[in-house]
């Protein structure tokens, strides 16, 4: 299989994005290069690997739960640029 200009501007185009000539170029060359790896990748005989679950798995050792107070509401609003009836107040950032 082989990567062509109209499947990478395809592409682009699904992902929203707006690709020169020159990345069109480039980009077709590196899926091409990456599809002819995963074919090298394909011949390589795996019958007699284990399969791996995970990189590491050793055991991991949780640490204990234990009760601790909080921080005091006057230290936690101390930095704070606008406080609201004891909570974090700060500018509306979606809608209108």
């Amino acid at each position: 299989m082989e990567v062509n200009r109209e499947q990478v501007l395809r592409m682009a185009k699904l992902s929203r994005l707006e690709l020169s000539d020159a990345d069109v170029e480039k980009m077709t060359g590196s899926l091409n290069g990456l599809v002819e790896y995963m074919a090298v990748l394909k011949k390589i005989d795996l019958k007699d690997v284990e399969p791996m679950l995970a990189v590491d798995t050793s055991p991991r050792p949780l640490r204990a739960d234990e009760n601790v107070p909080g921080l005091p509401k006057e230290l936690a609003f101390r930095n704070a640029p606008s406080v609201n009836m004891d909570h974090f107040s700060i500018p509306k950032v979606m809608g209108g």
